[in-house]
């Protein structure tokens, strides 16, 4: 197998200068009311969070619905038996406000409009015995910052026994052998688009380059979350899946992640490395990641999305990768593969 372990295996827009392109995250999700339509039409998924929410929410207890959308944990909440509930999001605080005015409970919710992340303790008194964060957007390197939010909004206005909801996320992974995901092709031609259309312009694009690289690999590698019909959910239950006629596994599911919210504890961050082990011979082309938001031991939705790997890499049965999850996987989703590291003790 060939060493991943260099800087030739991820995208440098600009390699005559020696120095690496300055690392961007990718931009952040901003929901629409379209996107709050196809997620409640998924029936499915707002019946596990209705369960959820009626073991979460206590009798005359006070409720965080944090990045509340179109307000429908709200209005679940109140019919669970909250007295208190605040409801804040940044983009959609006029379609939650509507729709509860229009089911007759507008008095009964404090709407805030308010970014998360410097979300004042002095707009929201005192503190909560639930918090409701359904801030996810299936891909491990987006919902990353969206975890340490919720570890912090958990911290900052969570009673001692504050319930958050979901209160566990799992991340796993699989090397995958997926035809369609060609980093080195893409990557190739999209240099070759730019350094042409630089010499028609006689002007450099280096930068322009730098941001279509860090959106490329984003697109498109998540599934078909609609039906055959746009305003259909598809019959996947209970998650978005991708099909398996594409491609091929070649590794096992390999835990990434566990994170808990209402242990104590913060999130640091995604590990560094995470290793696979190879089952079956094959070209690793792709790292598909699954996440799971769980409420106590009840799966209430999962995901599947796609890293395209940076260069491929040919692997025999038992042998063992790293997958090297850095700033540039954050800011292209092209993700390095390493042979893996052995532990100290086999080194020695």
């Amino acid at each position: 197998m060939r060493s991943q372990s260099d800087d030739s295996a991820v995208p440098n827009p600009d390699p005559g200068d020696g120095a690496p392109p300055p690392v961007r995250p990718p931009g952040d999700v901003v929901f629409s009311a379209a996107m709050h339509l196809r997620l409640l039409l998924r029936v499915d998924r707002t019946q596990s969070i209705r369960r959820a929410l009626q073991a979460a929410v206590r009798p005359g207890g006070r409720v965080l619905d944090a990045g509340c959308g179109s307000g429908l944990l709200s209005l679940l909440a109140l019919a669970a038996g909250a007295s208190d509930v605040v409801a804040i999001d940044r983009d959609n605080i006029d379609l939650a406000r509507a729709l509860a005015r229009e089911n007759g409970v507008e008095g009964r919710i404090r709407f805030i409009e308010a970014d998360l992340n410097t979300l004042d303790a002095q707009a929201v008194p005192g503190t909560f015995d639930s918090l409701l964060a359904f801030v996810y957007t299936n891909h491990p390197i987006v919902d990353e910052p969206r975890s340490r939010t919720v570890a912090s909004l958990r911290r900052r206005f969570g009673s001692p026994s504050c319930v958050t909801v979901p209160n566990r996320v799992r991340y796993w992974a699989v090397a995958c052998e997926w035809p369609q995901f060609d980093a080195f092709t893409e990557l190739a031609d999209l240099r070759h688009a730019v350094a042409d259309m630089e010499h028609r312009y006689s002007l450099k694009f280096g930068p322009l380059l730098e941001a279509a690289t860090g959106e490329v690999f984003f697109n498109g590698t998540g599934p078909r979350i609609h039906g055959d019909r746009k305003w259909m959910p598809g019959s996947t239950n209970g998650g978005y899946r991708h099909g398996r006629d594409g491609g091929r596994f070649l590794s096992e599911r390999t835990a990434v992640a566990e994170i808990l919210y209402d242990g104590g504890g913060g999130f640091e961050g995604l590990p560094a490395r995470v290793g696979l082990t190879v089952s079956s011979p094959g070209t690793v082309t792709a790292v598909m990641w699954g996440q799971e938001l769980w409420f106590d031991e009840f799966l209430l939705w999962s995901s599947e999305t796609f890293s395209p790997a940076a260069e491929a890499v040919a692997a025999r049965a038992g042998e063992r990768l790293d997958l090297i999850l850095d700033d540039r996987w954050r800011a292209t989703n092209l993700v390095t593969l390493a042979p893996a590291e052995l532990p100290r003790q086999e080194r020695e």
